[in-house]
Parts: C-alpha cells; structure tokens; sequence
C-alpha cells in the first residue's frame, strides 16, 4: 500500500525504541549525570568525566557514532569556553596558577569542569535522542501519549522550522555570493554580509507561516474531531527490558550517592 511508503522503519533494536522510552533514557540519564555532578574528588567532580563515555556507547549501539561524534564538536567547543570563562573569571579557594593577568583558582576550576562536562552530558543526550528519532516520531508518540494535537504539532513545525531556516540562510548567502556581495573574511565583513540577509530570510518564514496556516485550514486542522495519521509509531518490543535497566541504573547512583553522603 502507498501508505508504508511513509512509515519509518528501524533495523537497529536501539534505534528502534518508542520515542517517549528514548525521552526517559534521556531523563534517567540526566538524573544520574547530576547526582555525579555531586560526588568530588579532590574538590574536582571527576565521577562525571568516565559517566560521559556512557553516551559514545550508547550511540555506537544504536549506529550513529560518526553522527554522534560530529555533532558533539560543536557541543565541546561551547563546553570549552564555558570552561575558560568560569576557570579564568570565578575567584576564591586555593590559588592553582597564575601567569601575567592570569589566575586560576580551586573554585574556578571546579565550576568550569562541573559546568562544562554537564553541558556535554545533557546536549550529548539530546543529540542522541534526535539522531535516532526523527521529529515527526516523537510528536506523533507524544499525541498517542496524550499530549494536545495542536501542541504536537507545534513542536513539530518550530523544529521543522529550525531546520528550515537555516536552509534558507545558506541559500540566501549563496546567493548575495553569486551577485558579488564579500560574505568571506573578517568578522565585521561576515557581519555586512549576514545582517541584509536576515530579511529576505524573516519575510520567507513569515510566508512559509502563512501558507502552512492556509493548508492547514484547508484539511480541517480546526475541526473537534478524532484524527486521522498516515505516520503511525510502533513499539519495537525493546521498551520494557530499556525501562528496566535505566531504572536499575538510576536507582543503584542514587544509592549510592546517598550512602557517601551518610557515610563519613
């Protein structure tokens, strides 16, 4: 039937997991992530550092670690920076360095690493999450869990829209290249070629808003009845044995992240 042409069929039992038990691995693992973030040695939160390596494997089981690992560069360069600011900014504790205008304290450096592996651990779940999960599953799951059809699909059209957008803007600065315009070079060229094209850019997406609320209109978007899907989701069978095993997982750090703190 023309109909299985729009299904989304998954080989890899990972992968394949319904988009709300992906969207709870994703909660147990930042549950855990944060208990970690707790547990210091030497007044560093090194426990949070090994519990990354988690995702790396995760990914590798579900076939996306090249994706996975491309993503995650852009993810660590905004953990970098972080980690400089918070290092070089924050004062107090024991001074650790010091060069010209320089200093490096204890506290500095323990916020930057608590701050920055955090910010690897919560994006690299997400971007696990979205790898293996297209957007149109996780909005179709989420209204068959109960969420509002309006709402799901307004998720589903600000991350279409995202997406959109920034397909626009290379197109656009394509373009403004082709006419001879200097999009290439120093910041403050880039700039003057960037700030002209946000408004063919903002004028496209108001047009693409208007014309989705004419089609949507059009097939009765509005009308209090039961909806029809040609996407449906499945469950893969996985679901309960995942749900399980984060449950253990989560329960075993919370236990133990209290018995260190009763413990002396």
């Amino acid at each position: 039937m023309w109909i299985e042409k729009f299904q989304i069929k998954k080989t890899n039992r990972v992968a394949a997991l319904y988009p709300t038990t992906k969207l709870w691995i994703v909660f147990f693992y930042s549950v855990c992530s944060l208990l970690l973030s707790t547990v210091n040695i030497m007044g560093i939160p090194l426990l949070i550092i090994p519990w990354f390596l988690v995702l790396p494997i995760l990914a590798t089981l579900s076939g996306v670690i090249s994706q996975f690992l491309k993503a995650m560069k852009k993810a660590a360069i905004i953990a970098i920076f972080i980690f400089l600011v918070q290092t070089f900014i924050i004062p107090g504790g024991d001074l650790l360095f010091h060069f010209g205008i320089l200093y490096i304290y204890s506290d500095g450096l323990h916020t930057g690493v608590s701050l920055s592996v955090s910010i690897l651990n919560i994006a690299g779940a997400f971007v696990w999450l979205f790898q293996t999960t297209e957007m149109k599953e996780l909005s179709r799951a989420l209204e068959d869990k109960g969420m509002n059809y309006k709402a799901s699909y307004i998720l589903l059209s600000t991350m279409q829209m995202i997406d959109l957008m920034g397909r626009n803007s290379k197109i656009i600065m394509n373009a403004q290249r082709a006419r001879g315009v200097e999009t290439q070079g120093n910041l403050f060229v880039r700039a003057k070629a960037f700030f002209p094209s946000m408004v063919p850019l903002i004028l496209s997406a108001i047009i693409s808003s208007d014309d989705r609320a004419l089609a949507l209109s059009s097939k009765g978007f509005e009308i209090k009845c039961k909806k029809t899907h040609i996407l449906n989701v499945e469950y893969s069978g996985n679901e309960t044995l995942a749900m399980v095993i984060c449950i253990i997982i989560t329960s075993i750090v919370a236990i133990g992240r209290v018995l260190l703190w009763i413990l002396p």
